[in-house]
């Protein structure tokens, strides 16, 4: 099921919706995805989507609290497109876009976002094609993380992913609260159980 997260307006190109018009979630038992990391681990969501105190003000994107070196599964099935695993484990880069990564293309387009990832820790290659709970890569603290190491994880409508056009995601094997839009809740934890 692929969702739009962008506003239709009157001129000929799309234009991105506020952070919180976007936020739309589906029923989890529903979800295509699942979480990214192995089943029966569980970590605690250090980010939500939407965070104006943070960086993600205008991401439905989640923040999860892996230690480096922890396993990061694909949450989906699809092809690798892109990835980086050339950078330190410094957790202090001023350049919010310089991180370890993989972008991974789905059926349906949409194209999930994996960063923050271990230097040299990136087990695919660009074209491979993953299954979902599949082993990608180590978590890590590369990029502008604040020095607290985490998994961020975001789901865009299409390639190349472009900030304000990405889709709110839940997964079905999340075992956990959700808040009054369905979505996760900062600061609890997140067991991803059996699927």
């Amino acid at each position: 099921m692929a969702y739009q997260s962008s506003c239709k307006k009157d001129s000929s190109e799309p234009e991105s919706c506020p952070c919180l018009e976007r936020a739309t979630f589906g029923d989890p038992s529903e979800s295509l995805y699942l979480l990214p990391f192995p089943v029966g681990k569980s970590y605690v969501l250090s980010q939500s989507y939407c965070n104006p105190n943070g960086g993600h003000a205008n991401q439905l994107a989640y923040d999860f609290a892996l230690p480096i070196g922890d396993i990061v599964t694909a949450a989906r099935a699809g092809e690798v497109l892109e990835i980086r695993e050339d950078l330190a484990d410094s957790g202090n880069s001023s350049d919010p876009g310089a991180h370890n990564h993989i972008f991974i293309r789905h059926h349906d387009g949409s194209v999930a976002f994996y960063a923050h990832l271990q230097e040299n820790g990136v087990l695919v290659e660009k074209g491979d094609q993953v299954q979902a709970g599949q082993q990608i890569a180590s978590s890590g603290n590369s990029g502008n993380t604040g020095n607290f190491p985490h998994l961020h994880f975001g789901v865009y409508e299409s390639w190349p992913a472009k900030e304000g056009f990405d889709l709110a995601i839940n997964f079905r094997n999340a075992v956990g609260p959700l808040d009054e839009l369905g979505g996760l809740v900062v600061d609890m934890f997140y067991k991803a159980e059996g699927y």
